[in-house]
């Protein structure tokens, strides 16, 4: 596994595999000896004991009842297959269905008791008037029920003088309502606050401001100004859209400067370079070319020019500016060019070589992050955006989109490993179909455990699908294992089946409910990170608690059509008796 999913999952992983290791040591050295201390040998008649139980021997009425309600169930399923195949079908498909009723989030917000407040005020504000603003804001913040305090910061950031960043401190969860709820009451405070363009943010594991945001879209072209426009219309219109939330378009077109226009065709026919009419203007403005040195003693200092203030603010006094000509030498700047004033960026962002605008926003409460991302990438696509523009997501959209394919390629290795170690074991090529059959069968019923919590599939929900195809695995093995051990023994093919079924019923159902019993403590979801805990908790024993039934009945279902297959294969290559005659003579 990759990128950031890697991170979080790559010592779970390991931690996985060390611990099941030492389960198997365990299982193979200490169980067998403290139960041959502890356990007492029952005898059945004069001492001996049966090679498989008997039926219903020495078993409370509950599971005898058991037994009898599953061998029903069972029988009914071996004599009606196709039914069972139907039902599968239709279960597997229903996980495309479901597909499209699941949210899908990077991973599930985490309540650290903490969310923090940007503002930025126009172009040209003041520190002071950051400062008061800010402050006001605090104040008001602070009245909010649930909010311990709140620490604004108004020095700068990014040597801007008109942005702040407030940290709100909140009181534990089990005092006050759920993060989302009080971010929404935090917003309701912001709409007064509104041209300074307030933006709520709650921490997150990838961390950064702006880089990891939910929502995080560059609009990339090879014009500023259109870039501006069509973000201006993008972030207007995501506004509206109920999935976003603190909308913001890094437009900065507020920032007061003189435009040098020049007029190309006319430049070309004066034999002037557009390269020599920048360099020009920005040895005159910037004042950091070198131009020559001063020596004083032992001392050297560098010499730079650049135009007086009042000259650097006078488009008349810029427009006067020598330009090297190809053709006439010197010409002045305002024969090729039209100098006014205007606006533009504070700054100008690129991204993968190209001019880029940014659109960010968060997702609202009870959304999740997938239909905000469908929901911006729907409002791009409907604007039309003209040849040699398009939109690129990345932060957390781009982390979820890389998670996506990982975990799809984890599945697929852990399926095919899975098959090879089963491959080996039952020495069998066919056997394993059977058991990777119910892995797809457990997905649906995951979906429909969060769907029914209202959860989304994240990171850690997808790795409670990891987790519980390698249950629903082993429920498997327990039931061809012991159905192969019967067979090898000249059982009936169909007696084999219902009695290995019926022997591994009540072990199957131990193992559910005390993963299920471990489990609900997890999946209640107490103290710091449990949004995180839950997620696994909860996927795992939905998928196993509703799958349960579906694959005890398609593992001897699936078991029989192979046996069936492999002995009509073998009396279709068995010597009729007519033929076996014509050779003995």
């Amino acid at each position: 596994m990759q990128g950031y999913a890697k991170r979080f999952l790559n010592q779970f992983g390991w931690t996985m595999a060390a611990s099941i290791m030492v389960s198997m040591l365990v299982a193979f050295t200490l169980t067998p000896t403290l139960a041959a201390r502890l356990l007492k040998r029952k005898s059945h008649g004069g001492g001996g004991h049966d090679a498989h139980p008997r039926r219903g021997a020495d078993q409370p009425a509950a599971a005898s009842w058991l037994d009898r309600g599953y061998l029903r169930i069972l029988e009914w399923s071996l004599d009606h297959r196709w039914a069972i195949a139907m039902i599968c079908t239709v279960t597997f498909g229903s996980t495309f269905v479901l597909n499209n009723y699941i949210g899908r989030d990077w991973m599930p917000q985490e309540d650290q008791s903490e969310l923090g407040i940007w503002l930025e005020l126009p172009e040209g504000s003041s520190l002071a008037a950051t400062e008061k603003m800010t402050l006001s804001m605090a104040s008001r913040i602070e009245k909010i029920p649930g909010v311990r305090a709140v620490v604004p910061s108004t020095s700068g950031f990014l040597d801007r003088v008109t942005m702040s960043f407030s940290t709100v401190l909140l009181d534990p969860p089990e005092k006050r309502e759920d993060i989302m709820a009080m971010g929404t009451k935090v917003r309701a405070v912001l709409r007064d606050y509104a041209s300074a363009r307030p933006r709520v943010t709650f921490p997150n594991a990838l961390g950064g401001r702006d880089n990891f945001a939910p929502i995080r879209a560059q609009i990339l072209g090879p014009d500023v100004n259109k870039l501006v426009e069509i973000a201006r219309e993008a972030s207007t219109e995501m506004m509206k859209e109920p999935s976003i939330v603190d909308v913001k378009a890094n437009l900065n077109l507020n920032n007061p400067e003189v435009q040098v226009n020049i007029d190309r065709q006319l430049a070309s026919d004066l034999g002037v370079r557009v390269s020599d009419v920048a360099g020009a203007v920005r040895l005159m403005m910037s004042g950091e070319d070198e131009i020559s040195t001063f020596k004083e003693l032992s001392e050297q200092y560098p010499v730079t020019i650049r135009l007086l203030p009042g000259q650097r603010d006078d488009p008349q006094a810029l427009s006067r500016l020598l330009i090297p000509s190809a053709k006439l030498g010197l010409i002045r700047l305002d024969s090729i060019a039209k100098l006014e004033r205007g606006l533009g960026p504070s700054r100008i962002d690129r991204f993968n070589r190209q001019f880029a605008v940014g659109l960010y926003g968060n997702v609202a409460p009870g959304r999740s992050l997938g239909e905000a991302a469908a929901a911006t990438q729907r409002i791009v696509d409907s604007i039309g955006m003209p040849p040699g523009y398009r939109m690129s997501f990345s932060g957390q959209v781009k982390v979820l989109e890389e998670t996506t394919a990982n975990m799809i390629l984890a599945i697929g290795l852990a399926s095919i490993f899975m098959y090879m170690v089963l491959a080996a074991q039952f020495e069998s090529l066919v056997h394993p179909f059977i058991i990777l059959l119910t892995l797809p069968l457990s997905i649906p019923f995951a979906l429909v455990s969060l769907i029914g919590t209202g959860r989304s599939l994240n990171l850690f929900s997808a790795l409670g699908v990891l987790l519980l195809l390698g249950i629903v695995k082993k429920n498997g093995i327990l039931q061809i294992d012991y159905m192969n051990r019967l067979v090898a023994e000249n059982f009936p093919l169909r007696s084999a089946i219902l009695e290995a079924n019926r022997v591994r019923l009540r072990p199957i159902l131990m193992t559910t409910l005390s993963i299920v019993a471990g489990l609900v403590p997890t999946a209640v979801g107490i103290g710091a990170g449990a949004s995180t805990r839950s997620a696994i908790a909860v996927t795992i024993i939905g998928g196993q608690t509703l799958c349960l039934l579906l694959t005890l009945l398609v593992v001897p279902v699936g078991y029989s059509v192979v046996e069936d297959v492999k002995n009509w294969l073998a009396r279709r290559k068995r010597p009729r008796p007519a033929e076996a005659g014509a050779l003995g003579d």
